[in-house]
């Protein structure tokens, strides 16, 4: 299982102090990008700025917008981008996997903890991941909710089929049973972003998988 943390932040000055924070022990880290109308919150603007960041970190980005295209043609400038999630909610995924590829980023297609997995499986042949939300999004800190995981395990019992990402929730508590179901892919947010040591946070989290 691939451990990536999530990073949703207001501020560019927030945001670079995360990067800093986490750095040293991944070589991944998602970007929340959020446009206060898909989710009520809104994300930091100053795109352009990540180019600026000396890290060596490499960003997947998660697109919680109305119009993903829109705002996949801000991230194209930031060279670090290796992959871009958008919701299968919006009425352009076709337009968003074509712009993706085009691009040459890997794609991921996340359902909303409601969606039902009926909506994405047209997609599958398109996409790289398939991200099931635990919690609603735009916002860390929310309990999981446990409906999903019957969602995940349809979705994993595939024959063929993406990668399988969770993004919500995930924490010591719950990442084991989210390994135990085949889960390929975690989003860790607030276990990372509130936490006063970010090694021994990720040393936790590894511990509860063994």
């Amino acid at each position: 299982m691939q451990i990536i943390p999530s990073v949703l932040v207001a501020t560019f000055a927030e945001f670079e102090r995360q990067v800093h924070r986490l750095e040293a022990f991944f070589p991944y880290i998602q970007i929340d990008v959020m446009d206060g109308k898909f989710v009520a919150a809104t994300s930091f603007q100053d795109i352009e700025r990540v180019n600026t960041l000396e890290t060596t970190l490499q960003f997947e980005v998660h697109l919680m917008v109305e119009n993903p295209v829109e705002e996949m043609r801000k991230w194209r400038t930031v060279e670090s981008v290796f992959r871009v999630l958008f919701p299968v909610e919006t009425e352009s995924v076709e337009r968003s996997i074509s712009f993706a590829k085009k691009e040459g980023w890997e794609i991921g297609l996340v359902l909303n903890p409601e969606t039902p997995l009926s909506a994405a499986e047209k997609y599958f042949p398109s996409v790289d991941v398939v991200q099931f939300m635990t919690v609603h999004p735009g916002r860390q800190g929310s309990p999981f909710i446990p409906e999903v995981k019957e969602k995940i395990k349809a979705f994993i019992a595939l024959s063929k089929r993406p990668l399988c990402a969770v993004d919500g929730a995930v924490n010591k508590t719950t990442i084991c049973g989210l390994k135990d179901a085949g889960v390929d892919i975690v989003y860790p947010g607030s276990a990372f972003m509130q936490a006063e040591d970010v090694g021994k946070a990720y040393q936790e989290l590894k511990a509860a998988l063994v």
